[in-house]
């Protein structure tokens, strides 16, 4: 049914026109409409605007002409009306579904209320984020990040985050590590083994984790492209530098015993190196060896301590957590 839209006040003063053509027999104009009386005041107060096909037949009869300033509006245009006002009122709160803008708007908006109420998410199928610990800054995440920066991974998809080890010697040291992640995030860890070499690889998925860990320094993706470095907050104090060290040895350092003959004498000497491509973070490692009164020697992809009471110092100050490394020092 179309309206007509005329300016304000000259609706009701139509319908008094008309009205006075009827005798004011308001319940005989309202049958001629094909309304009800109620809506007929409705009119007349201009509470909603006339059906256009009621004020023809009307005005037909009554020889009342239309004012010339009017609008026909279409059937449904108040439906229209609404849908708009709603769709204007949706985009405000959850963004244009369109564009990348409005669905991140609205996809972040769905995360508060799954978070909110996760039973609803859960009986809409679908599965919510892990929540974990966020530690503060301590001894422990220094060494859970040199740990990372040692032999760790952050996948592209920041979505895992996973630790591979030697699992032939460095299984104990892979229960360590999978009891320091529940300790610090209060998450469980898988330890993985392939099978078709010697690796067994602590592995995490959680997207919370791997956010908080870039978050505190550490880069997803490959180490030597990013040419990683140990996070400034960790330089910041010794205690944590010193665990930070202990991490980054504990996987990816090396502790070995060689011959070497000087005057036709043999003699056993061991050395302690750590060797990476990424040289931030070997300056870095030289730097706190040095801090801790030791004397590295920095090749190109190498940092080394050869002196036996340089060794015995980093083992007094620095320490291992890892048993098998724990084991070979005992040898000194």
């Amino acid at each position: 049914m179309s309206r007509i839209r005329l300016p304000k006040g000259q609706q009701s003063k139509l319908l008094d026109r008309i009205g006075e053509h009827y005798c004011f027999d308001w319940s005989k104009v309202a049958k001629i409409s094909s309304v009800c009386e109620r809506t007929l005041r409705d009119w007349r107060s201009e509470k909603y605007n006339m059906s256009y096909e009621a004020l023809l037949r009307l005005q037909k009869i009554a020889d009342i002409p239309i004012p010339k300033k009017k609008e026909i509006l279409p059937e449904y245009w108040s439906a229209r009306k609404a849908s708009r006002l709603g769709a204007i009122r949706r985009n405000e709160l959850y963004g244009n579904p369109g564009t990348p803008e409005g669905r991140s708007k609205g996809g972040s908006t769905t995360a508060r209320k799954f978070s909110e109420d996760p039973e609803f998410a859960k009986m809409l199928g679908f599965k919510l984020r892990t929540p974990i610990n966020l530690p503060v800054y301590s001894s422990e995440l220094a060494e859970f990040i040199g740990i990372m920066l040692g032999d760790g991974y952050i996948k592209t998809n920041k979505t895992q985050l996973g630790i591979s080890l030697n699992s032939e010697t460095d299984y104990a040291y892979a229960l360590y590590v999978q009891g320091l992640i529940k300790e610090l995030f209060n998450l469980n860890s898988s330890i993985c083994n392939d099978g078709r070499d010697k690796s067994v690889t602590v592995l995490v998925s959680s997207r919370n984790l791997v956010e908080f860990m870039i978050d505190k320094g550490l880069k997803a993706g490959d180490k030597v492209i990013n040419q990683v470095d140990i996070p400034r907050w960790i330089g910041l104090q010794e205690e944590y530098k010193v665990a930070c060290l202990r991490g980054l040895m504990d996987t990816d350092g090396s502790f070995y015993a060689y011959l070497h003959r000087v005057n036709g004498k043999v003699y056993r000497n061991c050395a302690l190196d750590f060797t990476n491509h990424s040289l931030p973070l070997l300056k870095s490692i030289k730097d706190i060896l040095i801090d801790i009164s030791c004397s590295p020697t920095l090749a190109k992809y190498k940092v080394v301590l050869h002196k036996k009471e340089d060794i015995m110092r980093y083992i007094d100050i620095v320490g291992t957590s890892n048993p098998s490394r724990r084991d070979k020092f005992r040898s000194i």
